[in-house]
């Protein structure tokens, strides 16, 4: 049986012998247990870069696997099964935060970086925390690009919500992991709406994985209440180049804005520009000058069209005046003849 575990544990050429593994099958292989020892492991215990080996000796041996997969013995009270790949807009949403707020300046995310939210779950065991990082990182890398960080925060969503963690990750998924690309709008026949409830029901539960580490952090939509919001645009306590570029673009900014008011003064004691509001009034006003002169000149040289100038107006009055002052002066004669002959019957009727 030594021999057995033995060479189960270790990949043929590749130098590749695991303490824990041997140890695990040894336990399990007790009396107690009466586990039959497998002839070969499973696929998801070998690393990538030694799985040709394992392929090649498959080949020349013409064996197959005997090791079963992994049968999920959880017995967790309300775990059930029926774990959906699908994110909802809000859930990715959430996801996306969180790898901003913790991602390095490569664009990648480590196991390490996320202990803050590891701790804030308090219904996921650490077994099942490693177990879904072990699913999106096959490589064993350090860290991990956005969509293997989305995916990882999936599993744990869904593990809070009292779904068992998935034993494989889909095959184009796991492509995705390296193409670093993915495709979240998936086909469903129903569609999920994001919907605030309380904590104590599934929609606030669903809600509620990873606010507290988001509040903790200053971003996500509880923030706010929290005073984490009131900072504004203040991205001091950011360590990232992220946020650093964030920042200097808002300098830039304030420096375009301060350059652009300082330029308007500059401008302003110039005279200001043509186009500007006291300029076009005061343009409008003199065409108006312009405008009611015209008609003056016009009114005065008798060229107003159906309004008649002024000096034909004066012309008539003065034609008027003449014709009164001659009547008047024809009237002051006819009266001196009046008088005379009055006097002149007065003298006649004396002498008789």
């Amino acid at each position: 049986m030594e021999y057995v575990i033995s060479h189960c544990a270790s990949i043929p050429k590749g130098n590749s012998s695991y303490y824990i593994i041997p140890s695990n099958i040894s336990t399990n292989a007790t009396p107690q247990e009466s586990v039959d020892v497998p002839k070969s492991l499973p696929d998801w215990l070998v690393p990538e870069s030694k799985a040709h080996l394992v392929q090649a000796s498959r080949a020349l041996t013409g064996s197959q696997p005997a090791f079963e997969a992994v049968e999920d013995d959880d017995d967790t009270p309300g775990l059930r099964d029926g774990f959906d790949w699908y994110m909802s807009p809000g859930d990715k949403s959430k996801y996306e935060e969180i790898y901003t707020a913790n991602r390095d300046h490569q664009g990648n995310i480590s196991f390490e970086a996320l202990n803050g939210l590891f701790d804030s779950l308090d219904n996921v065991p650490d077994s099942d925390v490693r177990f879904a990082w072990n699913l999106v990182n096959p490589k064993a890398k350090e860290s991990v690009g956005k969509d293997a960080c989305l995916a990882f925060l999936h599993i744990l969503n869904q593990r809070s919500e009292g779904f068992r963690v998935p034993r494989s990750v889909p095959p184009s998924l796991r492509q995705s992991f390296e193409k670093a690309h993915i495709d979240y709008d998936v086909e469903r026949t129903g569609q999920r709406w994001a919907e605030r409830a309380d904590d104590n029901t599934a929609a606030g539960k669903k809600a509620k994985f990873g606010d507290a580490y988001l509040t903790r952090l200053g971003v996500g939509d509880r923030a706010g209440s929290y005073g984490a919001k009131a900072r504004g645009t203040d991205f001091g306590g950011r360590t990232t180049e992220d946020w650093e570029e964030v920042r200097l673009k808002k300098q830039l900014r304030e420096l375009e804005e301060k350059m652009e008011r300082v330029e308007k003064d500059a401008e302003r004691r110039r005279g200001g520009k043509r186009d500007s509001t006291p300029a076009l009034v005061k343009r409008e006003l003199e065409t108006l000058l312009d405008y009611k002169r015209g008609v003056l000149r016009e009114l005065d040289s008798g060229d107003g069209g159906a309004v008649k100038g002024l000096g034909s107006i004066r012309e008539d009055i003065q034609t008027v005046q003449e014709q009164v002052d001659g009547l008047q002066s024809h009237l002051d004669r006819r009266q001196e003849v009046l008088a005379d002959l009055r006097r002149q019957i007065d003298d006649e009727k004396a002498s008789r």
